[in-house]
């Protein structure tokens, strides 16, 4: 299965995550849920909304790279959870730039993640190409909004902005949501077994 953007998961229902290993007690990064875009409370050109949101650099262009949680990070972006309105807000200090519903991150969540498999690989360089071994395999079912809303509550999921102007356009790497770390795939799915790990013979 060759990497993708598809909006469903890779293979007979079942989303394929694959990352290389980490030596000794190093911990991975971050997992990729699925993307989702805000709905805009303002009607702005892509370079009008990435001025409110970024930052400019010191060649003169606008740029966000920016990881968007529950509190307020360097650009005073953060996320505002409303459970009464169900949905979540995305502000610029005090001032809303736009939300999530909480159905619409359901539908994404179930339509990408229902059925998963999260796969770690050690690499080595063969002669003529790289090889991989793969290490690890974890299956898991039933994720849930309670639960992922739970994990956005702690920061454990976040939302990041990969945008940058180049050439005077914007160029937009996408709008993922992002688990924190391997360990919490029991936060998020109600239902995990490790099907391989590393001690077992390959």
């Amino acid at each position: 299965v060759e990497e993708n953007n598809s909006r469903g998961a890779d293979y007979q229902g079942i989303e394929i995550k694959c990352k290389q290993a980490k030596a000794g007690n190093a911990r991975g990064g971050k997992i990729n849920l699925f993307q989702q875009v805000p709905e805009w409370s303002q009607k702005l050109s892509g370079m009008e909304r990435l001025k409110l949101i970024g930052k400019q650099e010191i060649d003169g262009t606008y740029s966000c790279h920016s990881q968007v949680t529950a509190l307020p990070n360097n650009l005073g972006l953060r996320l505002a959870l409303k459970e009464i309105d169900q949905r979540i807000d995305l502000l610029k200090d005090s001032e809303e730039v736009g939300y999530w519903l909480y159905d619409v991150l359901q539908k994404r969540l179930l339509e990408k993640h229902s059925r998963a498999v999260f796969i770690k690989a050690s690499v080595r360089n063969g002669k003529d190409k790289i090889q991989f071994r793969y290490d690890e395999l974890i299956y898991c079912e039933r994720p849930s909004i309670e639960r992922f809303i739970d994990l956005v509550k702690t920061r454990d999921i976040v939302f990041e902005f990969v945008m940058a102007e180049r050439n005077g356009k914007v160029r937009n790497h996408g709008y993922p949501w992002r688990l924190g770390r391997d360990e919490l795939l029991d936060s998020l799915f109600g239902f995990q077994i490790q099907l391989r790990n590393k001690t077992q013979d390959h």
